[in-house]
């Protein structure tokens, strides 16, 4: 009855908004309904330069989204990420995080109030639309311990492409000159190269670009103390293996491994690791 409720609901909301004329103020009428159903204090702004909308909560810049919803609030993004890529570890003041594929920021928030502005941030994302995104959303909350690069992390130093779709989680690196062209570097060339001596915590996320990446980070995985890697196999049709050799590379490694086992791929699809010595 309560999923019904909550469907009927949707769909009036939904109805409502198409009536509402001018997207300046469809925002502010999904920010008011979001404050409502969601509690806190949330809002939705419409950025008519770059035609996109802004999710915000306590006063705060979530992220950025080409079409608007309600249904979000800081909390629930703060659950989310402890749930998935901080489930063994959450980082702490000061800490250096590099985020390889940190997509349109989504940690960004996140990753800066648990260093309490104090730690060094080093997010990497290929695709240069989710990249500026990313770079807009750190200067709208002024985070000053953000460094940004529009690189994509693999097994060589090469030029690579990416294929960019309208879901920014789904975008692919390949060699085969698809789509736009951007720099890639192995995570070692990219430590030493910003002189990190020390890294807390490295999350992953680069759809399917995993076992490329563990083969270019030989020395970078001796300087790291913990690692959040979400692994693709679900994305292929062939037996890719990429879980397997992850968490095959981590134990050599001297980690210990952690796993989920909730029966939701992409949930599952996540291995944790945390230094041993």
């Amino acid at each position: 009855m309560r999923n019904f409720i909550k469907k009927v609901a949707m769909g009036l909301i939904n109805t409502l908004t198409l009536f509402i004329p001018g997207k300046k103020y469809k925002a502010k009428f999904l920010g008011r309904i979001s404050t409502w159903i969601m509690g806190g204090e949330n809002d939705i702004e419409y950025d008519p330069k770059l035609d996109m909308y802004w999710l915000k909560s306590e006063q705060q810049y979530l992220y950025m989204v080409e079409k608007p919803y309600y249904n979000f609030s800081k909390k629930k993004l703060y659950k989310f990420i402890e749930r998935m890529a901080c489930r063994m570890y959450v980082p702490k003041k000061g800490d250096v995080i590099v985020d390889i594929g940190a997509g349109i920021g989504t940690e960004a928030l996140f990753f800066n109030e648990k260093t309490e502005n104090e730690g060094k941030i080093y997010a990497i994302e290929a695709s240069k639309n989710s990249c500026q995104k990313l770079t807009q959303l750190c200067e709208k909350n002024n985070l000053k311990n953000f460094k940004n690069f529009n690189l994509a992390i693999t097994n060589s130093n090469q030029k690579v492409w990416i294929e960019e779709t309208e879901d920014y989680q789904k975008d692919f690196i390949n060699t085969s000159k698809k789509g736009l062209p951007v720099d890639g570097v192995t995570i070692d060339h990219f430590v030493e190269q910003n002189g990190i001596n020390h890294i807390d915590f490295i999350k992953v996320n680069i759809e399917g670009a995993e076992l490329q990446m563990i083969e270019g980070m030989k020395n970078t995985i001796k300087i790291t103390k913990n690692i959040a890697i979400s692994c693709h196999d679900f994305l292929f049709d062939n037996k890719t293996q990429i879980k397997e050799n992850v968490v095959q590379f981590l134990e050599e490694h001297n980690f210990d491994v952690s796993l989920n086992n909730t029966g939701r791929e992409v949930v599952d699809s996540w291995v944790y690791g945390k230094m041993t010595q």
